[in-house]
């Protein structure tokens, strides 16, 4: 090598050893190789762990046929290169019967048009990381002078590709351990100030690439994330494969999925489980164990917090707390109560219990919101606040939902606004006025059936119910027409001729229905 080429390759060893991109490292390298040699086409190929080479990137090739072409371990000149570990040249590489020739390498050379070529090794520590070659499209015979200049330049190529990898993974680990000392700082905060399942997936999901959920005992999700965002946990499924039994609840690494435990010395929470964009690595999972200590801190806490909320909701609507303790001085705002029979409401509201066999929440959403929910046969009353007046909504809620299911209107949400003349029966006063309605309407009815044990107010009910129909009366009544007839002779004679005509029979009507469902809701 003369002094010329020597200068050269000194001067290209400084620019490589400050390329710490792998990529385009080894771009400059080919680059280089085909500027030194003055050849028509240089490309380079990185050993892979199965023994096979992958050309990574080319200069001077006619398209992209040659970039990600794979040679199969000990195959062509290449794989001829990398088992011995010296130079070796061919002048007219498809016609040389000394090379094992593969058809497709084969013909992206016939379509580049390569003739000679050259490869030399990229030689570590005795061990062959990649392959430099050098191709010309005409018949040339490369000098043992060029050989040596493209060996050498070989030789701290893969020296700076060893230092360009070293350094990546250098950048790589102090990222993830500064991202892992803030996500420690962020749990740790969750931990001691309080928190819920999405104070933890939420900050995870910024480190862990993928879908990151947890889980409680039952399997339901109860939040998830992904890139640093919360996704709707319900349309984010059910979690997959969890753990059969207690005695398997131990950290599991699936092709697809990790799952963790979320677990104390003495409950079990659920797990946390992250279905990760691409294999985890150990340092990850060792994470996502450390997370879901503080996913079961958080979890007993919450525990803990919602059996105090249970307790103090029940005590509030069923008048036994006088005073909002400190800890809930949240409820001293206005909240509407909410009556369902919908497990979904507990789920819904941070203050929730079951009183008397229905789930009662206090909310401080609005009433177009809770209505939102759909959740069944729902009352719901207020805003209110202070225990007295929560109470009292309470108390108008319950009524909400017994008068819904009195008039058929299951399914429904009410509020007392929502029940028209009904709401009378909401509170005592009202029901003294609706009293007094009834029996200045409905009072000749109601002394004869209270005296003779007749059927008349419900007849009247019935009858006035199906538009006057006497047929499909008598039917739902169960008699024959012809005692519907006498019952409507004897009604019309206690109240007048035109109880079923006009206003008149508005206000029969009305009283026979406040009349009922004031009995039911007795």
């Amino acid at each position: 090598m003369d002094a010329h080429g020597l200068r050269e390759l000194y001067d290209l060893v400084l620019r490589l050893s400050a390329v710490h991109d792998l990529d385009a490292l080894v771009q400059e390298v080919v680059d280089h190789a085909r500027r030194l040699l003055g050849v028509d086409v240089a490309y380079l190929a990185l050993a892979e762990p199965d023994g096979s080479l992958v050309i990574r990137v080319t200069d001077g090739s006619l398209g992209p046929r040659l970039r990600g072409v794979v040679l199969p371990p000990h195959s062509g000149l290449a794989g001829q290169v990398a088992d011995t570990g010296e130079p070796v040249q061919s002048t007219d590489y498809l016609g040389d019967a000394a090379l094992t020739h593969l058809g497709e390498v084969d013909r992206v050379a016939e379509a580049e048009g390569l003739r000679t070529i050259l490869g030399v090794p990229l030689r570590l520590r005795g061990k062959v990381a990649g392959v430099l070659m050098v191709s010309q499209r005409a018949v040339r015979r490369f000098t043992a002078a060029e050989s040596s200049l493209l060996t050498s330049l070989g030789s701290f190529a893969a020296i700076a590709i060893e230092n360009a990898k070293l350094v990546t993974a250098l950048a790589e680990a102090n990222d993830r351990l500064e991202r892992a000392v803030r996500l420690h700082d962020r749990l740790g905060a969750v931990a001691l100030h309080g928190g819920a399942a999405e104070d933890v997936v939420v900050p995870l999901s910024e480190l862990v690439g993928g879908l990151v959920l947890v889980a409680d005992e039952h399997d339901e999700v109860r939040a998830a994330a992904r890139a640093g965002s919360l996704v709707n946990a319900r349309l984010s499924g059910r979690p997959s494969k969890l753990f059969a039994s207690a005695s398997a609840r131990r950290t599991r690494v699936d092709e697809r999925v990790v799952t963790v435990p979320v677990a104390s010395a003495n409950a079990y929470f659920g797990a946390l489980q992250v279905v990760p964009d691409a294999p985890l690595a150990e340092a990850d999972v060792r994470l996502l164990e450390r997370s879901a200590t503080t996913v079961a801190l958080v979890a007993s806490v919450e525990r803990a917090e919602r059996r105090s909320a249970e307790e103090l909701v029940e005590h509030l609507v069923t008048r036994r707390v006088r005073e909002i303790p400190a800890y809930a001085r949240d409820l001293r705002r206005p909240h509407l109560v909410v009556v369902s029979e919908d497990p979904r409401l507990r789920s819904l509201a941070a203050f929730s219990s079951t009183v008397d066999g229905r789930l009662v929440a206090l909310v401080r959403a609005d009433e177009a919101t809770v209505r939102s929910w759909s959740l069944g046969t729902t009352g719901l009353a207020g805003p209110a606040t202070g225990p007295a007046a929560l109470a009292d909504a309470y108390d108008d809620a319950v009524a909400c939902v017994r008068v819904l299911n009195a008039l058929g209107r299951t399914g429904s949400t009410a509020s007392p606004a929502d029940l028209g003349p009904y709401r009378y029966l909401l509170s005592q006063a009202g029901r003294e006025e609706a009293d007094t309605f009834v029996t200045r309407t409905l009072a000749p009815l109601l002394a004869h059936d209270e005296e003779r044990g007749t059927d008349l107010v419900r007849t009247a009910e019935v009858f006035l119910r199906c538009g006057r129909r006497k047929t499909p009366a008598a039917e739902e009544l169960t008699i024959h027409p012809n005692t519907l007839y006498q019952r409507l002779d004897r009604i019309t004679a206690l109240l007048g001729a035109d109880w079923q005509e006009g206003d008149r029979a508005l206000d029969v009507h009305l009283a026979l229905r406040i009349h009922r469902l004031a009995a039911e809701l007795a």
